[in-house]
């Protein structure tokens, strides 16, 4: 039998692993009773001995054996170790832990203990979820190459699951009645124990291999799940009865912020994916099929990780084929530095400070993936950076006291390498006509997510192979990559404006050469790909708001094909209310129509035009209230807040009417009066508005003024001159403001300009 592998899962009670494959128009169920996993203990030989002894008298121990493998990735040779297979699948964490405690939590080393299951089982079998596999006779064959660039997958079919749940309360809940639902084009209703019955069997005649739903693990699944529960009904959401049990999702603080993780419903032999998950959300099931791919997890697992997990994976994968063993609880201290090495060594990439203000003729060049490039040229990874057999002739990274190894690629290079030259052939391909067009373009996003996250990863103290001075490595050779690319730019006769980590923006002059010259002049220079990011007519670099200073990630300009690109502007913000939304896109859109500089400067008071009109709008109560939701994350538990603020009278607010909101996620709520005590006076949450609910005009006009500013502080114009402006702008039919702008933001007539604005200066 030849089909592809779409969900794989360990059922515990009868030890087995459980594979599901799509082949001849339907899904197979194939279980391996054979498969057993072991992991290993390390200690001086002597004592494993011994302690293989005592272990015997463990229930939970099946069998052991002294073997010789490796325990790192630095050490070539193997040494003595103890497999330990567990008599249960189940018993595997537990014996470890018993082991762990055994040893004092410092005895022992453990490894390849907390592995998935499923992904163990691909690895040793040597096949690859959402790929093409031969079964016959109960052994499995890979079809196809892992890397492979042009693959088929299964016409899987999908079918949503949607709710009509009876909210009184505004926001659904999980004691709130169910008044029917959707199963693909199939409507079901009756009463609470008709419509239950019907979903599970539609699911059953419709036989989907994916279920789509909308918050499903967040609220479908587990609302679904209670309703079964309390009816004394069997919930089987998956082709296999499911473990479909309320659990509790978890909140943590990654990459400066507080993220809320929902529990995972996943679904056996069916699988289960929430559209609102990063990868699906993304890329779709063509992108998620890579990563799965590329990874051994399976679909529904992959979906609700991230990508920085599936780089985890992938160097996982690496090393247990190169027969390294992967450490369970990894500790590997930063090393000792003196305060010069410390210094020079902990800094970030390449920025060089724009020039505020608006500048035309610009070209923003950027190499492709340059982190990753860079990792895989300069062989840098945990066991290649100061290894000991290069001493005298490594590779020596600039600025810095380190060597890379000349002698053996290293695992994170071996990993990415492929990954980069995937990458480079989809985005090829995904600028060919044809039908395969969107699936070329689904798994170029997927892997630039992907190679966005590996270098992050290398200095993340929980990576099973990451390493802090490998990311001190990376950045030493990015800003040399990048210094060496400006003194190139600038030999070709151009002016380097900007720069910021793997992108610059040059000023040609009267004796710069042409684009393609300069490009792939630092390309053959520098070994890694520059590519032309797009010509500015004209580019605006905005200021820092608390120093006044270039701010490096802060602009916005239009390219000469009449794209706009847009940088930590309102607009690209998730907590930006949709007015503010509306009216700067209508600025933009007026700006857009100028084709140099001089053009840009004499529109700046229609794209004020269009701001004033939106607040009189406002004052008038013109603006529906739907457009003046703000969205703001929640970073603690509302009892834990000292200060009154919006956020907090939003979870006062949720909270009286029996709704917990976690850190991590998010509220979206209406100033009513921002100076009010009162949770229920000061905001409204917004799954609980009426429609007619008056916003506090002062507070909303302050965004717009600040909104204008962000985009104009150049040009002399602060939120407190554009706000006594928008306080007193008054109706007159008489100016000429774009009807189509005022439509988008729902103004039906014109206003005047003011003359307190400044005007802007010249060129």
């Amino acid at each position: 039998m030849q089909g592809w592998i779409f969900d794989a899962y360990a059922d515990h009670e009868k030890d087995s692993l459980v594979l599901w494959l799509w082949s001849r128009g339907k899904a197979h169920r194939i279980e391996d009773t054979t498969y057993r996993p072991s992991f290993f203990v390390h200690a001086p030989l002597e004592e494993l001995r011994e302690f293989r002894e005592r272990l015997a008298v463990l229930d939970g121990v099946q069998e052991t054996r002294l073997a010789r493998r490796r325990i790192s990735l630095e050490r070539r040779e193997k040494v003595p170790v103890l497999e330990i297979v567990p008599r249960r699948y189940s018993d595997l964490q537990d014996v470890a832990r018993s082991i762990d405690s055994n040893g004092k939590y410092h005895d022992f080393q453990l490894f390849n203990v907390d592995l998935r299951l499923s992904q163990r089982y691909f690895l040793q079998h040597r096949i690859f979820p959402m790929g093409l596999v031969d079964h016959l006779d109960g052994q499995w064959r890979a079809a196809e190459e892992p890397f492979a660039l042009d693959y088929e997958l299964p016409p899987l079919k999908a079918v949503a699951l949607e709710l009509d749940v009876d909210a009184p309360a505004g926001i659904p809940r999980l004691q709130d009645s169910l008044r029917g639902a959707r199963v693909g084009e199939a409507a079901v209703g009756g009463t609470e124990g008709e419509i239950m019955e019907k979903i599970t069997a539609e699911i059953r005649q419709q036989d989907p291999d994916v279920l789509l739903t909308d918050g499903g693990d967040a609220f479908v699944i587990p609302y679904l799940a209670g309703k079964a529960e309390a009816r004394g009904m069997t919930l089987q959401l998956g082709r296999d009865p499911d473990p479909v049990r309320p659990k509790k999702g978890k909140s943590y603080f990654t990459y400066g912020k507080i993220v809320y993780k929902p529990a995972q419903y996943l679904f056996r032999g069916r699988i289960h994916l929430d559209r609102g998950h990063f990868a699906y959300r993304e890329a779709d099931l063509a992108g998620l099929a890579e990563l799965s791919r590329l990874s051994c997890l399976v679909p529904q697992e992959q979906s609700r990780l991230t990508p920085g997990t599936a780089i985890t994976a992938m160097q996982v994968n690496q090393a247990t084929r190169d027969g390294v063993l992967v450490l369970w609880k990894k500790n590997r201290p930063e090393e000792f530095k003196t305060a010069e090495d410390l210094l020079l060594g902990d800094r970030g990439g390449f920025t060089f400070e724009p020039a505020v203000g608006l500048h035309e003729n610009i070209l923003e060049v950027d190499f492709a993936s340059l982190y990753p490039n860079i990792m895989a040229k300069y062989n840098i990874s945990p066991e290649t950076l100061d290894c000991a057999c290069c001493k005298e002739d490594g590779l020596r990274v600039p600025e810095l006291a380190y060597h890379t190894c000349v002698r053996e690629k290293g695992l994170i290079g071996r990993v990415l390498q492929p990954v980069i030259e995937r990458k480079r052939y989809f985005k090829k391909m995904k600028k060919t006509p044809g039908p395969r067009r969107g699936l070329f373009e689904a798994r170029d996003t997927i892997l630039k997510w992907l190679l966005v996250t590996c270098f992050g990863y290398t200095g993340y103290k929980n990576a099973r192979f990451g390493r802090i001075e490998c990311h001190e490595a990376i950045n030493a050779y990015a800003r040399e990559t990048m210094l060496r690319s400006m003194e190139i730019a600038e030999s070709h006769g151009y002016e380097v404006l900007h720069g910021i980590v793997d992108s610059l923006w040059l000023r040609s002059t009267a004796r710069s050469d042409p684009p393609q010259r300069v490009v792939e002049h630092i390309s053959t220079a520098i070994g890694i790909p520059l590519d032309v990011e797009g010509t500015y007519k004209w580019v605006v670099f905005l200021p820092a708001k608390t120093t006044g200073v270039g701010a490096l990630n802060r602009y916005y300009g239009l390219f000469q094909d009449g794209e706009m690109k847009l940088r930590g502007i309102e607009l690209r913000k998730h907590d930006t209310c949709g007015l503010v939304i509306h009216v700067q896109t209508a600025m933009l859109e007026e700006l857009a129509k100028a084709g140099d500089a001089r053009a840009f400067l004499e529109r700046i008071p229609r794209a004020l035009d269009v701001l004033r009109a939106a607040a009189v709008a406002l004052r008038e109560g013109l603006v529906p209230v739907h457009d003046l939701v703000l969205t703001k994350s929640v970073t603690r538990e509302v009892e834990e807040y000292s200060v009154f603020t919006n956020v907090v009278a939003a979870l006062k607010q949720l909270k009286m009417r029996g709704f917990d909101v976690h850190p991590g996620e998010y509220v979206r709520f209406v100033i009513l009066k921002q100076s009010s005590r009162d949770p229920e006076a000061k905001v409204r949450v917004a799954e609980f508005l009426q429609g007619d609910e008056r916003p506090d005009v002062e507070e909303y006009l302050k965004l717009l003024a600040r909104s204008a500013e962000t985009l104009f502080a150049p040009f002399g114009y602060t939120e407190e001159k554009v706000l006594a402006d928008l306080r007193t702008v008054h109706v007159d039919a008489a100016l000429p403001v774009a009807g189509e702008s005022l439509a988008r933001i729902g103004v039906g007539y014109h206003v005047d300009s003011s003359p307190e604005l400044p005007e802007a200066p010249g060129a």
